[in-house]
């Protein structure tokens, strides 16, 4: 119950008029012009440069209408993990977190809480983006010569769940990240600015053309998840389980700082 608990009081704090306003508004304009952007920068798989785009390939079938909103979330990549590093940080350096122990005791239960809560105001704002997305999608398909056949019916339902569920994965491991850092250095800017640097230039610097980078970088394994069509990508039983590993890892972490350490700042 100390988990449910959790989850319901962060819940609250989340559940605000102002705060979904602000969230929705950017999702919906986000999907809409990324959307549009991606479909008319699609071209045959082989061709163009690197960075995310949709190949022509992956537009036809059941996917299609879908592709392009999924692969637009590398645009986002810094954005997501940023969000929950900040979230955070703030409440470490804050002193809520600490006033929150005062009411619940089991400090596991309340970080789960709190994560599990965010990730699920994140869960509903890419259930946004994934519909507004492939309405985008049918819209603008005409328009620069998609074909959308396939992109309605049974097959296509499935294929938008499937896409769902990646997005669901990518941003829960971007949560667990964030978290994971902000915890272990206990404060806002520092935790920003190793998420910054690591995940904008420094992987996409070192990861460029290393084999052994596309495979152990968390960034770049979970762009697999949104790019599954890039000639690069990892299969998607690989993604999982390296992933799968990085969760462990950052649960293991998680645990040990904050059953050994103080919660505060500095």
């Amino acid at each position: 119950m100390n988990l449910v608990n959790s989850f319901r009081s962060e819940w609250i704090l989340l559940n605000r008029r102002r705060l979904w306003a602000g969230m929705g508004i950017t999702t919906v304009v986000f999907s809409i012009v990324a959307t549009w952007l991606l479909l008319e920068a699609a071209e045959p798989a082989g061709r163009g440069g690197n960075g995310p785009r949709v190949p022509l390939e992956a537009l036809a079938g059941s996917g299609g209408a879908t592709a392009a909103i999924i692969s637009s979330m590398s645009f986002a990549t810094v954005l997501v993990v940023a969000s929950f590093a900040a979230a955070m940080g703030n409440e470490i350096s804050r002193g809520t977190l600490r006033a929150a122990l005062t009411r619940q005791p089991s400090r596991l239960s309340l970080i789960a809480g709190k994560l599990t809560a965010r990730v699920s105001l994140a869960a509903v704002l890419m259930a946004v983006a994934l519909i507004v997305g492939a309405v985008t999608a049918v819209v603008v398909a005409p328009a620069v010569d998609v074909g959308t056949d396939g992109w309605f019916g049974a097959d296509a339902i499935g294929s938008g769940l499937a896409d769902y569920g990646r997005l669901l994965v990518f941003v829960s491991m971007y949560a667990l990240i964030g978290t994971t850092v902000a915890i272990l250095v206990k404060s806002t800017p520092i935790a920003l600015g190793i998420c910054l640097l690591w995940f904008g230039p420094i992987e996409n610097v070192l990861g460029e053309g290393r084999d052994w980078a596309q495979r152990w970088f968390p960034g770049l394994v979970m762009r697999s998840l949104v790019q599954p069509d890039a000639p690069d990508a990892l299969s998607l039983g690989v993604t999982l389980t390296t992933l799968a590993l990085y969760a462990v890892v950052c649960g293991g972490v998680i645990a040990f700082v904050m059953s050994r350490q103080d919660v505060t700042a500095g």
